[in-house]
């Protein structure tokens, strides 16, 4: 196959390989990473393929993989193969989503509730289980995660599963472009990209084929406030206040009944307000290539735009998702959407709910040290 290898102008290879055979001169393909959405898509489309007959090997439920070069650009599994023919030719198409579909699909192997360890999760269930030929690489930022304890139930899904464990800590989990699964915040080490986007008037150095930018602040307030009541029954009440576009305060009051603490209160208001900045600005832009200094884009990065006709857009912004495309009427593109930069906000801490065994052995747990600190000072009399 390998003289039929694609070819960009550069003359970099552009391998897609399934189920372990390299399927050569297709014409139409796209490939999705992104931090905030699960199972990203890909697919890919051949018109009037050379081949008779596929072997047995190219088939839905097979592993998929897409290299630009040495680069590993999409790694997941084929969920469809369709092939239709007519008088103008035949045609081909493979499609699938990356490897955290299955974990979206597949049931944590449990067959009554208990308790389980993000440790047990991962290294039990994912790596050394029905799935470990698919998970070579699973990062965490923090081991001290892996002690993180969840209640599971039958049926409960193992992203869903993991993303509860992870979020115990406060902690993001994502899928990079490779394969890796990862735990922990996806811009804690973030690269700025030297190589700022570009679109100016005179279009002499512009990376942009074209852009759109949004401004929706129907979620943004001036002013939000938590209410809740602590295990001690007093009112927990925390604010904050923030500069808008509006001429008038605009409140937002908000009632949270997990939240036990002044802290735990605080911390949920900049969640909120992160996540109502992050939903209000937004960028998309089709790009020139797939290589931005020199690699492929890749999400989790911080890039600047300077733009005399977009001037509204001129700001640090944070690459949340990118699409690499290859079209024969366009060639190469990469579709990216951003987000500002500093909008992203890590989970909230997952608290989960209490049973109700559990809590009345707390309260009678309560109550038995009551007497002793009674009978105590009693004692002291």
């Amino acid at each position: 196959m390998q003289d039929n290898l694609i070819k960009d102008n550069k003359g970099t290879d552009i391998r897609i390989i399934v189920g372990g055979y390299e399927i050569a001169g297709w014409d139409e393909a796209s490939f999705d990473s992104a931090i905030d959405i699960p199972a990203d898509a890909f697919s890919v489309t051949l018109f009037d393929p050379v081949y008779d007959h596929l072997p047995e090997t190219v088939a839905a439920g097979k592993t998929f993989q897409a290299y630009y070069g040495k680069e590993l650009v999409m790694t997941g599994v084929v969920d469809r193969i369709a092939e239709a023919i007519g008088r103008k030719g035949r045609g081909l198409q493979i499609s699938g989503r990356d490897l955290v579909g299955q974990l979206i699909d597949c049931s944590v192997p449990v067959f009554s509730g208990r308790q389980v360890t993000l440790e047990v999760l991962l290294n039990k269930y994912v790596k050394s289980g029905d799935l470990g030929s698919l998970f070579k690489n699973i990062e965490l930022q923090n081991n001290a995660w892996l002690k993180n304890n969840i209640s599971v139930e039958p049926g409960e899904s193992l992203w869903d599963s993991i993303v509860k464990a992870a979020q115990v800590t406060g902690q993001h989990v994502w899928l990079k472009a490779d394969g890796t699964l990862v735990v922990g915040d996806p811009f804690k080490s973030a690269k700025q990209l030297q190589t700022a986007l570009s679109l100016m008037f005179d279009g002499d150095d512009n990376n942009m084929l074209d852009a759109q930018y949004a401004e929706d602040v129907s979620g943004v307030f001036g002013q939000i406030k938590i209410l809740s009541q602590g295990s001690d029954a007093k009112s927990i009440l925390s604010e904050a206040k923030s500069n808008t576009t509006y001429g008038y305060n605009r409140l937002k009051i908000v009632s949270l009944g997990d939240i036990e603490t002044k802290a735990e209160a605080d911390t949920a208001i900049k969640k909120i307000k992160a996540d109502n900045d992050l939903e209000a600005y937004s960028l998309t832009t089709n790009v020139v290539g797939w290589l931005i200094d020199g690699k492929v884009w890749q999400t989790g990065c911080y890039v600047n735009l300077q733009s005399d006709v977009l001037s509204r857009a001129t700001a640090k912004w944070a690459i949340m998702g990118r699409t690499l495309e290859l079209s024969r009427d366009a060639g190469q593109t990469t579709k990216l959407k951003l987000k500002r930069q500093g909008d992203w906000a890590q989970p909230l801490i997952n608290k989960e709910k209490q049973s109700k065994a559990s809590m009345k052995k707390k309260k009678k747990d309560k109550a038995a040290k009551n007497v002793e600190k009674n009978q105590t000072a009693g004692a002291k009399k």
